[in-house]
């Protein structure tokens, strides 16, 4: 790692690329269907998002992280803001854009389940001299794979300056039969959450050679997170599945998010395949054991830091499975 006790860093181990936003979190007995009214309690107003909850776990196990990304000018943009700073993630680059800043509905059912409402404001293109200040002396960048455009002319900035580019696939970035040509050549991980995978391949389950066929594209590790039913990954050397873990969910919203800090972390940590999956599979789970995901996770914890308070949080009281990070 390249963070020090003092605060200093020789370079940043990743940069993270949009995504600020506010979650407006609600808890409900169950969720609407079409036409229906439902009673909820509010949980708060929460700053989230995909990239920062990424940026702030992988900050809190330990990587030196920067934000690339837009603010609203209405109150929660400085409250977004400041809750990367509070998790000491540099936030330099962040900019503040007319309009709102994004927000996101969460629902929550009582097994910690969740269904989430985007509300996004316009998107705005990077200024390139933001661009520029962002990406320099970086090793990675974390970034969605859309709007895809973006993606790729920032994928492409990375790669000409050697930076590595992991990416988060969900379902709603797979628009289009092209995804795979368009988007894996510009990508050194991709973590496919079950339903992008699905979407991305046209594939219903995980198989390790499907897997292995996608490293044909560009990416040296290809990732696959199934929720209750554990994590998959290959290399061209190693394919690896983990199980997960079972401990009580809370809340998993989030969980893929710190998956990903977490396998991202052991990777620069020159971890084994099988001990980067077992790493992220456990600050997964422990991340769903409460609201809030970022709030779970201790300051450099190691794997069996994790594990042991993961045995803790089982024994318990049983629970549903959480191992595997989620959407």
């Amino acid at each position: 790692m390249t963070k020090f006790a003092s605060g200093s860093v020789s370079s940043i181990d990743v940069v993270s690329v949009g995504g600020l936003c506010i979650d407006i979190v609600l808890k409900v007995d169950r969720f609407p269907g079409h036409d229906e009214k439902v009673a909820s309690e509010l949980i708060g107003n929460l700053p989230g998002g995909p990239q920062p909850n990424f940026a702030c776990a992988a900050s809190t196990l330990g990587l030196s992280v920067r934000t690339l990304s837009h603010i609203g000018t209405d109150e929660y943009g400085e409250i977004v803001k400041a809750d990367m700073e509070k998790y000491d993630v540099d936030t330099q680059c962040v900019e503040t854009v007319p309009g709102a800043t994004i927000a996101t509905i969460i629902l929550l059912d009582p097994t910690g389940e969740k269904a989430i409402i985007v509300m996004p404001n316009e998107k705005t293109a990077y200024q390139p001299e933001l661009v520029e200040v962002a990406l320099s002396n970086v090793n990675y960048m974390y970034i969605w794979p859309e709007p895809r455009e973006s993606f790729i002319e920032l994928a492409t900035i990375a790669q000409s300056k050697s930076i590595q580019v992991m990416i988060d696939v969900e379902d709603t970035a797979c628009e289009g039969s092209d995804f795979l040509e368009q988007v894996l050549p510009h990508t050194s991980i991709a973590s496919f959450n079950f339903d992008g995978y699905r979407a991305a391949t046209g594939f219903d389950s995980v198989d390790f050679g499907a897997m292995k066929n996608l490293l044909e594209y560009g990416p040296h590790t290809i990732v696959v997170t199934h929720g209750r039913d554990g994590a998959y990954a290959v290399t061209a050397d190693d394919a690896v599945r983990h199980n997960g873990y079972n401990v009580p969910v809370v809340d998993s919203t989030g969980a893929g998010d710190t998956f990903n800090a977490a396998f991202l972390t052991s990777t620069i940590a020159d971890y084994s395949l099988e001990k980067r999956i077992e790493f992220a599979c456990a600050a997964g789970a422990i991340s769903v054991t409460g609201p809030d995901s970022n709030t779970h996770l201790r300051d450099h914890e190691t794997r069996h830091d994790l594990e042991s308070r993961l045995l803790l949080e089982k024994n318990r009281g049983g629970g549903v499975g959480g191992g595997g990070g989620g959407g």
